[in-house]
């Protein structure tokens, strides 16, 4: 890490330079490196009074120097945690083309994930049985058509989309509200490990140490909006956070997808509303993605080495969902060795089993 960068790493330690009061203050010195030094910032304090207050001025000289900067770093490094700043070499060029890019992101894994074509998955954290189907069978579809899957590791969709973008052996990134050590919430604690471990990403740009407060989710929202392609919410309440993620992706001229649901389930009508409202495509399956970018998939189900019984299974859902009674009926396959084939074409990602004993082709 250059003087520069590391001037702005430790620039964004402290707290109370907002985004707009770091651009102004770095607008004002010929080179970002200028601020590391005691001398230098001691010598524009009455400068520096149009943009801070004098106690945090104070603040800014009596902790400048490259030792404290040197410090923060090692603070990081200490703890595998990686940075970049936004004169960094690898930083991506899609946040530096939104009005407020980090300066600086703290992240562990593959940073280069950031600049392959990226797909957003986001939606409730209260997930419904059907919203898990559909978030698993787009996931599904999106790694096998060569995305790096993003979502923000909340409960419910996140969650989900990140752990089937792993059984998939695709790539996911995982972005934080919160700093990268204060893994939210805390049970994803192992989750976010099998990221990394798997050569994924996870990335925050609030300092380590730092645990997420309510305002922090909408404005990280923002960075998973920019990194992407496209946007896909597949189930969403009307006042979910979403909304903000989708405002984002529109702002930033990203296309933004939503899965329709029941106008009965409560879990539905933000999605529902999106696409009524016209700010989302409606999607029925991944094809209708991956033909706005002329993207052929990869795998398809035809592709699987299938007996003739788990053909004529696959060949009876490809109508539509059914129940176990009516695939008994249809198949004359024995009711023990048909709970078999279905639980192993289950595992293998083929079908889905949802709650009623009723299946669906993924």
């Amino acid at each position: 890490m250059n003087d520069d960068e590391l001037a702005l790493l430790w620039l964004d330690y402290f707290d109370f330079a907002t985004f707009k009061k770091k651009e102004t203050l770095l607008e004002s010195v010929s080179s970002p490196k200028d601020l590391l030094s005691y001398n230098f910032l001691f010598g524009i304090k009455e400068k520096m009074k149009c943009i801070f207050p004098c106690e945090e001025i104070d603040i800014l000289v009596k902790q400048s120097g490259k030792d404290f900067a040197n410090k923060i770093l090692s603070d990081c490094t200490s703890q595998g945690i990686l940075v970049l700043t936004k004169i960094s070499k690898d930083y991506p060029k899609t946040l530096l083309d939104i009005d407020t890019p980090p300066f600086v992101i703290y992240y562990k894994g593959d940073e280069k994930l950031m600049q392959t074509d990226c797909f957003g998955i986001v939606g409730t954290r209260h997930i419904s049985s059907y919203g898990k189907a559909v978030t698993e069978k787009f996931t599904r579809g999106l790694c096998d058509a060569g995305f790096s899957i993003v979502s923000g590791l909340a409960s419910g969709v996140d969650t989900l989309a990140h752990s089937t973008t792993l059984l998939c052996k695709g790539k996911t990134i995982a972005v934080l509200a919160g700093g990268i050590d204060e893994i939210y919430p805390a049970n994803n604690t192992a989750l976010a490990k099998e990221i990394v471990e798997s050569g994924g990403l996870i990335l925050s740009e609030v300092r380590p140490k730092k645990r997420p407060e309510a305002f922090m989710f909408p404005i990280r929202n923002r960075i998973i909006s920019a990194l992407c392609k496209g946007i896909l919410v597949t189930e969403a309440q009307e006042k979910s956070g979403v909304i903000h993620t989708k405002n984002y992706a529109l702002d930033y001229g990203k296309d933004v997808f939503a899965v329709p649901g029941s106008i009965f389930n409560l879990t539905s009508v933000g999605t529902n509303r999106m696409i009524v409202n016209g700010q989302a495509k409606a999607v029925l399956d991944v094809q209708d993605i991956l033909c706005e970018y002329n993207i052929t998939i990869k795998k398809e189900v035809e592709n699987y080495n299938l007996s003739m019984e788990e053909s004529i299974i696959i060949e009876l859902l490809k109508s539509g969902e059914k129940s176990f009674q009516e695939i008994v009926e249809s198949s004359k396959i024995e009711v023990k060795k048909l709970n078999t084939l279905l639980t192993m074409l289950s595992i293998r990602g083929i079908i889905k089993k949802l709650a009623g004993n009723i299946y669906f082709l993924i």
